[in-house]
């Protein structure tokens, strides 16, 4: 629900995205996010890029026609970078207002037990702002008594919608079980406000590591920026009949490098400025893709292809050795290697990609289980997660579910789920459950404790493996201004290299 919601609202703020190009609209835009910006900071902005633009573009003798392109990229991308820095103070804030909501909400139930009564105890604690707003709202429909199918459940989705984090959509949903059944709910809401702490203390670290990644490209682009400078200025420095930097593919080239190294900032400025609630899209799709590859993997079938593939290779390299391109032959006996062992390859990659998704998503699965267990017993908490669970545990979840209908005291049903992968962690939370099963009435809620124990390091460390994933992309991004600059100074020396040598034929 969560994930279609955040993809819509992403949707949505793309097709606005033209809009910002006019600073009415740009205005409007910062004033939704609760921040004031005037027409005459836009101007002093405007003006700054502009003049820095054209100064950048003199600096390395660019012709005025070329400068042009580059201040009109410049200025189209102004409202992007202005945007995103208030972006970013926004989507901080609506992290901390969330993860304020949650603890406060699973504080003030523990008291009370009642949803409404915690809502009116939480909006105290938020003054004017979004948050209060939406807390309101919720407050008067749940007031009101006007409903289709599900009070609470309508009520809640009125702040689930304003901040769609799967977090909070668990914790309303706990709240609603035993608003409705009653019981006691001690052990749930510190299970939530434990996951809640793990989550807030590795998004805070996230934060505070993107802003380092980010110092560290605008570090890159400036000392690049500044060797591009140096080098010029010795082109610049030679004999009038040797200089190039007049020369039109210099010109061009430093054009699209000046160009790309614009579009460098905006994309890490747009990393910064991404959403700390919304969970970044994990490619289910693929990642199902990689598991049906696994599960399927027929290694004799695959064997025999790449053999077929690779053998083609070798032909034509025996071909080539005999027609005396031995450089030829060597290239096609390496590409025969390779594509005679393609198979292992692709399924490694495809195995990999697959037991980090687990490492990833189980310890999330395994809490939820640990909440549904104050209430039903393991078989039907299995039974409820398989919905929206990931790719990655869906089909064996199902496939678990079935084998405990028809052999419900079975141990092999649990010992089997996710076995071809052989997770240590995977096999003793399961035998844990297996435990929980067959203890009945008995001992279920101290058992329920040493696996919430067990999961919470494993909670951890699967936030900060959803960390390093959003960290790769800033991260890559600092390269970004090394392979530009390298790229200029090559062509520059290649165009240096040719002028030389015509000069030397004269």
């Amino acid at each position: 629900m969560h994930k279609k919601l955040g993809k819509q609202k992403g949707k949505e703020i793309r097709n606005r995205n033209y809009e910002i190009f006019h600073p009415g609209n740009l205005q409007r835009q910062i004033d939704s996010y609760g921040y004031y910006f005037s027409m005459g900071k836009y101007s002093v902005f405007l003006f700054v890029a502009v003049a820095g633009t054209i100064g950048c573009g003199m600096l390395f003798c660019l012709h005025w026609y070329l400068i042009l392109p580059v201040v009109v990229v410049c200025v189209l991308a102004l409202p992007f970078f202005i945007l995103d820095g208030y972006k970013q103070m926004y989507e901080h804030k609506q992290f901390l207002d969330v993860s304020d909501y949650m603890e406060q909400m699973l504080y003030s139930f523990r008291l009370n037990q009642k949803i409404l009564l915690s809502l009116k105890d939480t909006q105290t604690l938020f003054g004017e702002g979004k948050m209060h707003e939406v807390i309101g709202s919720a407050i008067v429909y749940i007031e009101q008594g006007d409903f289709c199918r599900d009070l609470y459940r309508e009520a809640l989705e009125i702040i689930e919608q304003a901040y769609p984090t799967n977090r909070l959509f668990a914790v309303h949903e706990y709240l609603r079980t035993v608003e409705s059944n009653g019981g006691d709910c001690g052990g749930g809401i510190d299970l939530l406000l434990q996951d809640k702490a793990v989550w807030a203390d590795n998004v805070v670290l996230l934060q505070e590591d993107k802003k380092a990644a980010r110092i560290r490209v605008v570090f890159s682009l400036a000392v690049t920026m500044l060797l591009a400078v140096i080098f010029h200025n010795v082109y610049r420095s030679m004999p009038s009949q040797y200089t190039i930097v007049y020369h039109p593919v210099t010109q061009i080239t430093t054009t699209i490098y000046l160009i790309a190294n614009i579009g460098i900032f905006r994309k890490a400025n747009r990393q910064i400025a991404k959403s700390w609630i919304l969970q970044e899209d994990q490619q289910e799709d693929k990642l199902s893709r990689h598991f049906q590859m696994v599960q399927s993997f027929d290694e004799k079938k695959e064997g025999k292809k790449s053999l077929i593939f690779g053998g083609g290779f070798f032909t034509m390299a025996g071909l080539a050795w005999s027609l005396g391109y031995s450089y030829g032959a060597a290239a096609m006996v390496a590409a025969g290697i390779f594509f005679m062992n393609q198979h292992k390859i692709g399924y490694r990659i495809a195995y990999d990609k697959v037991v980090q998704e687990i490492n990833r998503v189980f310890p999330g699965w395994l809490m939820e289980m640990a909440l549904l267990l104050q209430g039903n017993n393991v078989q039907v908490s299995i039974e409820k997660t398989i919905d929206h669970a990931s790719a990655v545990l869906k089909t064996d979840l199902q496939k678990l579910s079935d084998s405990l209908k028809s052999t419900p005291n079975a141990v092999e049903p649990y010992l089997e789920f996710l076995g071809m992968f052989q997770l240590s962690s995977v096999l003793s939370s399961m035998k844990m459950l297996y435990a929980i099963s067959e203890s009945g009435n008995g001992d279920v809620q101290s058992q329920i404790q040493i696996l919430v124990q067990r999961n919470s390091k494993m909670m951890d460390k699967s936030e900060k493996l959803s960390n390093e994933k959003s960290l790769a992309g800033i991260n890559g991004i600092f390269y970004l201004p090394q392979v530009t600059v390298s790229v200029q100074t090559i062509v520059n020396m290649v165009v240096f290299m040719l002028v030389f040598l015509g000069q030397m034929k004269l």
